[in-house]
């Protein structure tokens, strides 16, 4: 079977290119299908190093990223031709040039782009759409003069980051907790996303600030989309033992007291614990830790996830829920009374609490013939490495 094609229509070159599908080496999971395709508005951007805020890159500029050693890729918001849909689209420009020294920024940034391909696929097919963006796939397409041969990774367009939105208006409690609740979100999927450590990681987390409907108190009311992107350093199958929901507490805990490492620092970062009193008896955070470990010991074979949604029903059921569409109640006055959790029949949104990475919906998107690999790379050794395991030898 041919592999399948999609024109490219880049405005700033006012050329149009064939993107030809790219089976990732060693990998049999499918993506999203593309049914349309594509044009790529004026200018690319690259987030600026240091805070990491996107800047935009003429395409005079961009030709030449490859050529000298990098460590961010070049990406674009790029729509369908009828602009229904919208893609990022991220770019190794030059590849066979960028990708020819192992040990070069610019083959790490190409390995990045393929880890993250590879975890969508194989981990996160029930999430996308939800809380992390849909992926298309890796697409190859030859640009002769501009940028040689040129691999995108193509993926749902879900906004602007965190990172470049907490220095706005958007900055507003409620939209801290929505960041917040989404990390929570993917640990509960079992996924710890690995590159949430400091203030310029949030440019992991995407609000979509242009989500039809939604006015502008909406959005400063945490009421936009977020998705959480960039899964190449990402572990699955995780059993996140956090005991505090990721919210504004009252007192100052540590590592060991909230339970989870990432969800920790997350905390951290969004300002939640900023010059608060070390734990005590008499805080709510400190109640809301005994509660945890009580319930836990009393109902053994809850998930923690299921004793977390208590907890915020108990202690913090003035704040947004992690799961809108879910409601929780209590069978009695006691402290450990049964709890039942029940979702709304009328809600539109969409719970994802368990990894599975079956979806039908694929099965029309059939595999192609391996293609041939353009670029003067050997890459096989990675691929019989899990993604997973982070100390893969690329010698």
């Amino acid at each position: 079977m041919p592999l399948p094609t999609r024109t490219c229509f880049f405005k700033g070159l006012d050329r149009e290119y064939t993107a030809t599908y790219w089976n990732l080496p060693n990998h049999e999971e499918l993506f999203e299908p593309l049914h349309t395709d594509i044009v790529v508005p004026e200018s690319l951007l690259l987030n600026r190093a240091g805070d990491r805020v996107p800047k935009k890159v003429k395409f005079e500029q961009s030709k030449y990223w490859g050529l000298e050693d990098g460590d961010c890729a070049l990406y674009g918001q790029a729509q369908s031709k009828d602009a229904s849909t919208k893609f990022c689209l991220r770019f190794i420009l030059n590849a066979e040039e960028a990708t020819r020294e192992r040990t070069s920024l610019t083959f790490q940034t190409y390995v990045r782009l393929l880890l993250d391909a590879r975890f969508h696929s194989q981990h996160l097919v029930r999430a996308e759409g939800v809380f992390v963006p849909r992926h298309y796939g890796m697409w190859l397409m030859d640009t002769g003069d501009w940028a040689g041969q040129v691999l995108c990774s193509i993926t749902q367009w879900c906004g602007k980051s965190w990172n470049e939105l907490s220095c706005t208006d958007m900055s507003t409690e409620a939209n801290r907790i929505l960041v917040g609740r989404t990390l929570e979100m993917l640990h509960d999927f079992g996924v710890i996303h690995g590159g949430v450590g400091y203030r310029a990681d949030f440019r992991h987390l995407i609000l979509d600030v242009d989500a039809p409907g939604l006015s502008h108190a909406d959005l400063l009311n945490g009421k936009a989309p977020c998705y959480i992107v960039d899964f190449a350093n990402t572990r699955s199958r995780h059993a996140c033992t956090r005991r505090l929901p990721v919210l504004p507490l009252d007192a100052h805990v540590i590592a060991g007291e909230v339970g989870c490492p990432e969800l920790m620092r997350v905390t951290h970062l969004l300002g939640f614990m900023k010059n608060l009193p070390r734990l005590s008896p008499d805080s709510k955070t400190y109640k809301a830790l005994q509660w945890y470990d009580k319930y836990s010991k009393a109902f053994p074979g809850l998930k923690r996830s299921d004793v977390l949604l208590g907890q915020r029903e108990k202690f913090y059921s003035e704040m947004p829920p992690v799961y809108p569409e879910l409601h929780v109640s209590f069978e009695g006055p006691g402290e450990c009374s049964k709890m039942i959790v029940y979702q709304d029949p009328d809600s539109d949104e969409e719970t994802v609490l368990s990894v599975d990475s079956s979806d039908d919906s694929r099965a029309d998107w059939t595999r192609p013939e391996t293609a041939a690999d353009h670029l003067n790379v050997a890459v096989d050794k990675l691929w019989l490495a899990e993604p997973e395991d982070p100390a893969v030898d690329l010698a």
